[in-house]
């Protein structure tokens, strides 16, 4: 079983089933880049990390672990925080290993983490906690994993996008706030933003599981047994688009148009607020493209062409030595 099946299995068991919507939602957006992928070419197992697995960063309720991976050429380097998705039901770090490998592969140090989630009776404010616990932990061994601590970005996918873009604009209960920690760039890989209309676009019955009675992404952003139609201010506060400002840091986004889980409007209204503010924002929607390793067409997440992009921003706004033997600058 590979691990996004291993999370709808874990979701599902814990009465919190990842749906795939029967239709897709619509994609338009006249500010990003359409991009047609060629899958065949595949990212390489890299051989120039060393992995440092299980280490507990926090324990607010259980031990919270993280996975690094650091480049076997010299530090310090920048540090990139991997936030896994999983429906804000299940965040298993060891997910998308092979894109973190290829990363760190570049010349970052790449963190995978746990966090909270409704398993735990955590809200997204616990999560945003949790990655500043991680944050801290990581600068106070910077000097043992080689990390530059003024060289910070963050990367997630779907549920770990969201939280990633929460992390970097809200003042409250983001990063900067919590750590005083400014964050040099955001990966947003088909994350939710409004987490109302996640689901806008899709089958009806998909619309009401994510959004009814009893869901989980209503009970991670407000608890148990409350509804998103009763609390609107809440709302508002939990979508990052409302935070963003002119010195929001660069974000990249990335969304297929054939995503069933989280419709692609999600990063198009994220994007939209960061131009409208005149902060830095690149996205690409991608052709064909589902929900990462829910899609029968998961290839073109792994393909070098997509996972280049990500490197390439990474290096731009943060720099990163290159390994002689790194295979992603060939």
């Amino acid at each position: 079983m590979n691990t996004m099946c291993l999370i709808r299995a874990l979701a599902a068991l814990s009465g919190h089933p990842i749906r795939l919507s029967s239709v897709a939602a619509p994609a338009d957006d006249p500010d990003s880049t359409l991009l047609r992928v060629e899958p065949t070419d595949q990212i390489k197992p890299g051989r120039g990390t060393r992995a440092h697995r299980g280490i507990v960063y926090a324990a607010p309720a259980r031990k919270l672990r993280m996975d690094i991976l650091t480049p076997r050429a010299p530090g310090p380097h920048p540090l990139v925080l991997y936030l896994p998705g999983g429906g804000f039901v299940t965040a298993r770090r060891a997910m998308a290993a092979r894109q973190r490998r290829y990363v760190a592969q570049a010349g970052f140090v790449v963190a995978g983490i746990d966090y909270r989630t409704v398993k735990d009776g955590a809200t997204y404010r616990d999560g945003l906690t949790d990655i500043a616990a991680a944050v801290r932990f990581l600068r106070a061994h910077a000097d043992r994993y080689g990390i530059d601590p003024a060289r910070i970005a963050l990367w997630g996918e779907s549920a770990g996008g969201y939280l990633a873009a929460m992390a970097a604009t809200d003042a409250v209960h983001g990063i900067a706030a919590l750590t005083g920690t400014r964050v040099d760039a955001v990966v947003d890989v088909f994350g939710a933003c409004d987490l109302a209309t996640v689901a806008d676009g899709f089958d009806p019955a998909t619309v009401a599981a994510y959004t009814g009675p009893g869901a989980a992404l209503p009970a991670y952003l407000l608890g148990p047994g409350r509804a998103l139609a009763d609390h609107p201010e809440e709302v508002t506060r939990a979508d990052p688009a409302g935070h963003v400002t002119g010195a929001t840091p660069p974000f990249l986004l990335l969304h297929g148009d054939d995503d069933r889980v989280v419709a692609p409007a999600q990063t198009a209204r994220l994007h939209q607020a960061l131009r409208r503010a005149g902060a830095d924002s690149t996205r690409y929607v991608l052709q064909g493209a589902g929900h990462g390793a829910m899609s029968p067409n998961a290839r073109i997440w792994t393909s070098t062409q997509v996972m280049a992009i990500i490197v390439s921003f990474l290096r731009a706004r943060q720099g990163a030595a290159q390994d002689p033997d790194d295979e992603t600058s060939r």
